[in-house]
């Protein structure tokens, strides 16, 4: 670090604004020649990371800090500057500006001022001020003004203090952002949401500004059918609805209904969210409205379709307005009809009466299949057929429609909850890696998800969006862990050895023997013996939980009965020296530590209601040195489970 704040290097830069990418951010773009300058002033040294450095006018004296985005390989002596900078220094393309390499100190905490009434609508203004501070921001100045932007808004605020010094390093640091008089927030009601509306509830009535918006919000239950009934009383209007944003608008909605129709009519099946936003702007003024709103049942539809069905029957279709008329009165309605009624001439088959005005008004869109009144022209050439520019700058559409599922899809300001940082941002563009792609991650969750985290089982550094996968691999891992063979002594809880009886070397050491038995008939001999004497006199031992040990069960048994207990469990023996192990099951007692740990495991397996193996019980009491509940939680991390689905 000595070596860095050795580093000195400061020169004169004329003035270009920069383009719009750098507006966002306090990130400047410097000539070539800057970066090899500062190399040389470094030496062997290493250069800072991250940049910093002080922008200061030649003669007023103002000052402020900022990052590089940039050495530009041009030859030119010109620094490329955002605009903000260039308003808070009174800079204009081609002035001179000083720009120094400053060092500065790792940011704790800064209270920022807003600048504008609307700030509220930021949902999270906390998260989403952390975000696009970590963003687009290396540096913060007292004093300076920062624009976040959210959605389509833009959100100017002031920074009005901070902590440690008046300019901070924001970089690999956790900066906490307060707003200043946020104690106030929530007791204002926006503007915006005025009212809350249950289903079925009685009719609305609303005066709707010009070029402006009434909001509601809709509470439902999920999977609900919902019909909206709309009636335009005065003027035109446009209604709007979504279930992500508060404010839907006519070019950023779920579903709409743009038509100049007097009487609208929409209905949304099987809603997923509890909220709906409902908005209706006004396109005329003065406009009027009013509207209901009431659960329905999706059996409804399909029954009125089959009545008109039904209503068919015994009926002809008139060859001039092609209603069904009744066969036995066709020819007297063929007679009026004729004479009074008139078929719309460019063959959309509607019917007027002859003369009429709406006759006159009927009106087809030679651009489109739309068909309507040409009092609505207007309206419907400036909603589909007029280009329009999404404010991501990469999309155009000619109508509200298009523009309105682009923002709901593709758009890179489309805000979502990020599923790593949990906050409210913008989506980004579609991110540059392949695997990213597949896994359907927008720049932002790309990038959120490539920051790591510490497994806790292995303490590797792991991508965020990795960590499902790799603790799916541990989990794997865990179940395919198998435990080497017990020892046949059913009361010891040691890993068998190779011997032919099966048991591990301390239950094994006191039936071997350096004569040569083939049949396996000494070998036998000498554990009926044991099992004999432990049934007959037991071993003395205290700790012992042999059931088959009179110490333990303080039943000595007469040699009758003893040997009758004894003959199952030596019957299986191996009786020649080569056949195969048969596992057989004897039951000798154990030193106390062993007593001790069998009977520690007993009780770990039955607490844990059978999802384990009694030999991963066995394996949690020993690692944990006898600590059962620090062997339950052992249990729990690292054993395989029994009849687990991974």
């Amino acid at each position: 670090m000595e070596e860095q704040q050795s580093i000195s290097w400061n020169s004169y830069y004329f003035v270009q604004k920069a383009s719009s990418d750098l507006n966002y951010g306090d990130k400047i773009k410097l000539p070539a020649i800057a970066l090899e300058q500062l190399l040389a002033k470094a030496g062997h040294s290493m250069l800072p990371s991250p940049l910093t450095f002080e922008l200061r006018h030649p003669h007023s004296g103002a000052f402020i800090h900022c990052g590089v985005k940039e050495f530009a390989s041009s030859s030119s002596d010109s620094a490329e500057l955002p605009e903000w900078i260039m308003t808070a220094l009174g800079l204009k393309a081609g002035d001179r500006v000083l720009i120094k390499l400053q060092l500065l100190p790792k940011g704790t905490w800064t209270q920022l001022k807003p600048l504008s009434d609307n700030y509220q609508d930021i949902t999270d203004y906390r998260a989403a001020l952390e975000a696009h501070l970590r963003g687009h921001y290396n540096t913060l100045t007292k004093g300076q003004v920062l624009f976040c932007r959210y959605g389509e808004q833009t959100y100017p605020f002031q920074v009005a203090e901070l902590k440690p010094q008046e300019a901070v390093l924001i970089n690999d640091t956790d900066l906490e952002v307060d707003i200043e008089g946020s104690a106030n927030i929530g007791h204002q009601q926006s503007d915006h949401t005025k009212s809350e509306v249950g289903l079925n509830e009685s009719v609305l009535s609303a005066d709707v500004p010009y070029k402006d918006y009434r909001y509601w919000s809709l509470k439902l239950h999920q999977n609900t059918n919902v019909e909206l009934k709309l009636t335009v009383e005065k003027g035109d209007v446009d209604i709007v609805i979504s279930s992500k944003t508060k404010h839907p608008k006519v070019e950023n909605y779920e579903w709409a209904d743009l038509s100049s129709d007097n009487e609208r009519l929409l209905r949304l099946m099987n809603i997923q969210a509890n909220i709906l936003y409902v908005g209706i702007h006004g396109y005329e003024e003065n406009s009027v409205t009013t509207w209901e709103v009431k659960e329905i049942d999706e059996a409804m539809t399909d029954t009125k379709m089959e009545e008109s069905e039904d209503d068919k029957e015994g009926k002809v279709q008139c060859k001039n307005c092609h209603a069904w008329i009744m066969e036995r009165t066709m020819m007297l309605h063929e007679g009026f009809c004729y004479r009074n009624n008139a078929v719309c001439p460019w063959g959309c088959g509607k019917v007027f009466k002859k003369g009429s005005e709406e006759l006159e008004k009927h009106w087809h869109c030679d651009q489109c299949d739309f068909i309507g009144s040409i009092d609505g022209k207007k309206k419907h050439v400036e909603y589909y057929h007029t280009p329009k520019i999404c404010v991501c700058n990469t999309f155009t559409a000619d109508s509200y429609e298009a523009l309105a599922e682009h923002k709901c899809t593709d758009c890179s300001e489309r805000m979502i909850i990020c599923k790593y940082c949990h906050i409210l941002v913008a989506q980004g563009v579609v991110s540059l890696d392949p695997r990213d792609r597949l896994l359907g991650l927008r720049s932002h969750e790309s990038y959120c998800g490539s920051r790591t985290i510490t497994c806790q089982k292995c303490s590797k550094p792991i991508p965020i969006k990795d960590i499902q996968v790799h603790a799916k691999v541990h989990e794997i891992k865990r179940q395919q862990q198998t435990l080497p063979p017990a020892c046949s002594n059913m009361n010891c809880t040691r890993p068998r050895a190779k011997n032919r009886l099966s048991l591990c070397q301390y239950c094994f050491g006191p039936f071997w023997m350096s004569e040569d038995d083939p049949k396996n008939t000494k070998l036998v001999q000498k554990v009926a013996r044991k099992l004999h004497a432990q049934l007959t006199e037991g071993c003395g031992k205290k700790w012992c939980q042999n059931k088959y040990c009179a110490t333990s069960t303080n039943n000595k048994r007469d040699a009758t009965t003893a040997a009758s207990l004894l003959i199952p469990m030596i019957k299986n023996l191996p009786r020649e020296l080569n056949k195969p192990n048969p596992n057989p099951e004897l039951y000798f007692c154990v030193d106390e530590s062993i007593s001790q740990k069998k009977f520690l495991a007993d009780v770990l397996y039955n607490e844990a209601e059978d999802k384990y193996e009694l030999g991963w019980c066995v394996k949690a009491v020993e690692s944990e040195q006898g600590d059962l509940d620090r062997a339950k939680i052992w249990l729990d991390r690292n054993a395989p489970r029994k009849n687990h689905l991974l």
